[in-house]
């Protein structure tokens, strides 16, 4: 701000000494011009008045004729110091000094005067002043010269005015500057207020640093005003969105038309740009200059899925783990108790009671693949452990490696379906029970899972399929999304049938199979 200031006020002095040394110089030779005009213009009037002519005949001037001439060097505008009128001989007949009247006039600068010249000015150098003449010749009627008319200005009055004109020059520039100074600081505290306190160089630092980390994001940025214009779009927003206005049939206009009418952010949807699957969130702006804004994040869906599908099966496989080193520790210490209090038939038999229970579940035996049993048993632990039945149906069989989905496909959706069942049971009912099926077969995959929780209404149902609804709050809701997504890229099928307050069933069904080929046109064994 120093510098900005700085800057200013050196503009202003430019700005106005410029004009001062520019036009001074010639005010003062045009104020010395105009006052030898006025003395040359002075003396040729009085050269042809015809009582001057008459008295310089006579030889002496009547008493109201220098009473007139009197008259003259007191008016107030005035700028004459002297006024004489002398004969062919050089003797006073008019003098401001009575006293002088009848001398000799002195200067000797009268000479071309008496031959005739005409309105011609000179510099005397006397004592104790120094003084500017215009001197004039004066004829009667035959032409002849009988005297001339001398004016005269003290040089001191000639400093004097030129002294004034340069204190006034010197009050305007001290003026102006005062001015400049108070207008430069005050445009210097607006420029900061507009920059939000900051300085300029701060704000131009900040600036370029947010280009650098905008430009380097993967995500696509926009922000777009009520009129649909873009205002700003990063790099990776480039080969989707174009300058100037939105299209009315851009994909992101429900999007951010909502976030317009409601002015909440629009979590996480997919939308298709340039024959890419993305997933949008749209933020409102707080007003930019009046005019409100929306800024649209956008995600490539299959790297965002990718991801979400990593991050969301190791946390499912973690709470499994989790859950049956719980389950195990507990039972470890059972199992000591007894063996310590040598109860070794009551250990045996708790050790058959648990091996006949894993038994009864199959899951080891009907669930090939692993990872997803590790998850079955984790998820049967926490049942317990939150009080709910879980069941795995006898009917259910899942090979080591199924031709539709990957273990981490299955990890995300059978993780998200069991959790979710869970929530739906919560702390309350009487019959908390999940129910649990999915098979493999030639002809597809089909998974279902059945809850006693709060059950959904037709719209929240509506809401889901559509991939805006969500129990958790804003922020959450991922999960369904995920599994969407999943069942979407295997050409599956998603049902959810639920009565409020009584439960709720989710089926899908996959018929697509991971090499991209199609199952046998059967009916796929759903539950509705």
């Amino acid at each position: 701000m120093t510098k900005l200031l700085s800057s200013y006020i050196l503009l202003v002095i430019v700005v106005a000494a410029l004009p001062i040394l520019l036009i001074l110089p010639g005010e003062l030779q045009h104020m010395e011009s105009n006052l030898e005009q006025m003395l040359s213009r002075t003396v040729y009037i009085l050269a042809y008045d015809k009582e001057i002519i008459e008295g310089l005949e006579a030889g002496a001037f009547p008493p109201h004729l220098r009473q007139r001439l009197d008259g003259i060097l007191k008016q107030d505008n005035s700028s004459i110091d002297y006024l004489v009128v002398a004969d062919t001989k050089s003797i006073r007949l008019y003098h401001p000094d009575p006293g002088h009247i009848g001398e000799k006039f002195t200067g000797g600068d009268e000479a071309d005067a008496l031959e005739g010249r005409n309105g011609y000015i000179t510099t005397w150098l006397g004592d104790p002043d120094v003084q500017k003449r215009a001197f004039h010749a004066v004829r009667n009627e035959q032409g002849e010269v009988i005297g001339f008319v001398m004016a005269s200005t003290s040089m001191k009055n000639v400093e004097m005015f030129k002294r004034q004109i340069q204190l006034h020059a010197l009050e305007f520039f001290v003026i102006a500057l005062m001015a400049g100074i108070f207008l430069a600081w005050g445009i210097s505290r607006n420029i900061r207020h507009i920059l939000l306190g900051y300085t300029p160089t701060a704000f131009a630092r900040m600036y370029l640093q947010r280009e650098e980390l905008l430009d380097i994001l993967s995500e696509g940025i926009l922000i777009v005003d009520r009129e649909n214009t873009v205002l700003y779009r990063n790099p990776a927003a480039f080969a989707y969105v174009g300058n100037g206005k939105l299209p009315t049939n851009f994909p992101l206009q429900p999007g951010i038309l909502e976030a317009f009418r409601t002015n909440t952010p629009v979590p996480w949807y997919m939308v298709e740009l340039g024959g890419e699957s993305f997933l949008a969130n749209i933020v409102p702006l707080h007003p930019l200059e009046q005019q409100d804004a929306v800024m649209v994040i956008l995600r490539n869906r299959t790297e965002f899925v990718r991801m979400s599908e990593q991050l969301t099966g190791m946390n499912h496989i973690i709470d499994a783990l989790r859950a049956n080193t719980h389950e195990f520790r507990n039972k470890i210490h059972v199992l000591y108790g007894l063996l310590q209090l040598g109860e070794v038939d009551q250990a045996i038999s708790f050790l058959s009671d648990e091996a006949q229970g894993l038994a009864d579940r199959h899951i080891l035996r009907l669930i090939e693949d692993k990872t997803v049993a590790a998850l079955l048993l984790g998820k049967a632990n926490r049942a317990k452990e939150i009080n709910i039945d879980f069941y795995l149906r006898s009917d259910s069989r899942l090979p080591q490696n199924n031709p539709y989905l990957t273990t981490k496909e299955l990890v995300t959706i059978l993780g998200n379906l069991l959790e979710n069942a869970f929530e739906a049971i919560g702390n309350e009912g009487d019959v908390r029970q999940v129910e649990f099926f999915i098979r493999s077969e030639p002809e597809g995959m089909t998974v279902t899972v059945d809850d006693t929780g709060c059950g959904m209404t037709e719209e929240q149902i509506q809401s889901i399929l559509a991939g805006s609804y969500t129990t958790k709050g804003a922020g959450h809701g991922y999960g369904m999304r995920l599994v969407q997504e999943i069942v979407k890229k295997h050409d599956g099928f998603l049902q959810i049938d639920s009565d409020p307050g009584t439960g709720t069933s989710i089926t899908i069904s996959i018929n697509g199979k991971k090499d991209g080929r199609a199952a046998d046109d059967k009916d796929s064994d759903c539950r509705g």
